[in-house]
């Protein structure tokens, strides 16, 4: 009877521990899981802000993200096909499909990019259109929606070929189709300026600087073999590239550019 007493003693001195060592390690267990609720809420936290940011990153940035993957050792390089003089690249197929890999020249049949146009330097201001001045000048971004817009572009300095074409195009079209008319040159603004200076120009047109040709190679003007030359496009007003010419013979821009018009408005 002595010893189970005893033995009773032991264990009942022996509980508070063992409930003790209990309730540290459910402690434990508590403060864990709390932590670990708190790291998860701030994961979520950060992978909210970090969609968010995404969604609100400049186009221009998601354009050099695409250049980037393009031009990895994995992807194979696709080359542009070759033009023919004064004839369009290839026929529209007026299919609403979606824009290609934003490295590559635009064809016809590809969507225009009005941020494209963000970085062409105004005649008139020296300064870049930004991103009101380029949708007051494409036609597809309202309030200012137009018909159309034709572009000559050429890569080379002080091109002979472009500047007779402005001479034709202002003594030989209409001036309503004159007026969806620009010239993107690869020259400063002040060398533009004094060449209008010298120059009796029918009547007037919208001229745009380029120097770095980030908007010529975006849309085919420079070639990637290496040939310079005059090239026109005409884009509707859905911002869809109807009609894209290589090679201009000056003396045929005119009749091209008219022809073309009168194609994209009887569509």
């Amino acid at each position: 009877m002595a010893r189970k007493m005893a033995l009773a003693k032991k264990q009942q001195g022996k509980a508070p521990n063992d409930q003790m060592a209990l309730s540290d390690e459910e402690q434990r267990l508590k403060d864990d899981r709390a932590k670990f609720e708190k790291l998860l809420a701030q994961s979520r936290v950060q992978n909210r802000v970090f969609n968010e940011m995404a969604e609100r990153a400049p186009r221009k940035n998601r354009r050099v993200s695409a250049k980037a993957e393009s031009t990895s050792p994995n992807k194979r390089q696709v080359k542009p096909p070759k033009r023919t003089t004064g004839k369009p690249l290839q026929t529209d197929d007026g299919n609403n499909e979606e824009v290609g890999n934003l490295s590559l020249p635009l064809q016809v049949g590809d969507t225009a990019r009005r941020y494209d146009f963000e970085s062409l330097i105004c005649l008139e201001t020296s300064k870049p259109l930004g991103p009101i001045g380029a949708a007051q000048l494409v036609p597809w971004v309202p309030p200012y929606v137009s018909d159309y817009i034709v572009i000559l572009a050429d890569p080379r300095t002080q091109s002979g070929d472009l500047r007779q074409s402005a001479r034709y195009l202002t003594s030989n079209l209409e001036p309503t189709i004159l007026d969806q008319v620009i010239i993107v040159n690869a020259d400063p603004v002040k060398e533009t300026k004094s060449w209008i200076s010298r120059t009796e120009l029918k009547t007037p047109i919208r001229m745009f600087s380029d120097q770095n040709w980030e908007w010529m190679r975006s849309y085919s003007a420079v070639v990637s073999d290496g040939r310079w030359a005059l090239s026109i496009m005409v884009i509707c007003n859905s911002g869809r590239i109807r009609k894209c010419f290589q090679e201009v013979d000056p003396s045929k821009a005119s009749q091209l550019v008219m022809e073309a018009v009168a194609s994209v408005a009887g569509e």
